[in-house]
């Protein structure tokens, strides 16, 4: 089952609901929240797949090509938040 997700920013994903239940996933954000912010590239690309992945960084780079590390982690973060919260919007 997936669900669609969508940030403030209009930015849409279909995610995975077998997400909410991985503990592979949550192992790799707790090292996110014990200070390895590099586990959040790689719980990303499990969470989108690499497809949306790149689609995402795409949404937020900007007119000199440069993609926003403030605003890939506010986007992700976004997501994750309402997924646990189990939002689907």
């Amino acid at each position: 089952e997936t669900m669609q997700v969508k940030t403030t920013s209009g930015f849409e994903a279909t995610i995975d609901e077998g997400l909410l239940d991985d503990y592979e996933l949550l192992e790799m954000l707790c090292e996110v929240d014990n200070g390895n912010t590099g586990k959040l590239i790689e719980a990303s690309v499990k969470v989108f797949g690499k497809e949306q992945y790149a689609a995402l960084k795409e949404h937020n780079r900007d007119e000199d090509g440069k993609i926003s590390t403030k605003k890939m982690i506010e986007e992700i973060t976004e997501i994750l938040s309402g997924m646990q919260n189990g939002k689907n919007s």
